[in-house]
C-alpha cells in the first residue's frame, strides 16, 4: 500500500475534481464547471488526497456561516452552530481501500479541532442507496441524525461525527 498525503486543492486540480466528481454520479451530486467554482468561493478548503504521488481524492468542506445555497448544507446550519460540513468527498475506483477516504476525513476532523468546531457534519444517500458509503462512515464514529427528503429528490441519512 503506497501512503497517502492530504493537501490543499490549487488551480490544476481542478479537471481532476470535476472527471472524478463525474465518475461517481450519483453517489455524489453532478457538477459542472461553473457550479463548482462557485462551490470553492463559499467553501472554507478543497482537500486533495494523493496516492504514490497521484491525486486519487477529493474533499470540499464549508464552515458555518457560509452563503452556500445547499438544502443539505441549511439543515445542519439550523441544527448546529459549530460544524464542519463536507459537502462532497470522491476517491477514485483504482485507489479504493488505499486509505484515501480515512486520510481526507481524518484531515477534516483534524481542521475542525483546529477550528474550535464541535462536530464534522456530512449526508450520504440513502434513495438511491450508498450503502458502502454508510458502512465507511459508520466505521470513522458518525451517527444518523435523521433521514430527510434533499431538494435533488434524493432520500439522505444526515450524519454526525462529534469531535
Amino acid at each position: 500500500m503506497s501512503a497517502v498525503s492530504v493537501r490543499a486543492a490549487g488551480e490544476g486540480d481542478e479537471d481532476f475534481i470535476l472527471a472524478l466528481n463525474a465518475a461517481c454520479t450519483p453517489a455524489v451530486g453532478d457538477m459542472t464547471r461553473e457550479k463548482y467554482r462557485l462551490l470553492v468561493g463559499w467553501s472554507y478548503r478543497v482537500l486533495i488526497a494523493e496516492a504514490g504521488g497521484a491525486p486519487a481524492g477529493f474533499m470540499i468542506l464549508l464552515r458555518p456561516g457560509s452563503a452556500y445555497p445547499s438544502d443539505n448544507y441549511g439543515w445542519f446550519e439550523g441544527q448546529f452552530g459549530q460544524h464542519l460540513y463536507v459537502d462532497r468527498i470522491a476517491v477514485s475506483d483504482a485507489a479504493r481501500g488505499m486509505g484515501v477516504g480515512r486520510a481526507l476525513y481524518e484531515e477534516a476532523l483534524r481542521l475542525a479541532a483546529e477550528l474550535g468546531e464541535e462536530r464534522v457534519t456530512a449526508e450520504v444517500n440513502e434513495d438511491p442507496p450508498n450503502p458502502e458509503s454508510m458502512a465507511f462512515h459508520e466505521r470513522l464514529g458518525f451517527r444518523r441524525l435523521v433521514s430527510r427528503m434533499s431538494g435533488s429528490g434524493k432520500v439522505v441519512a444526515m450524519l454526525e461525527r462529534p469531535l
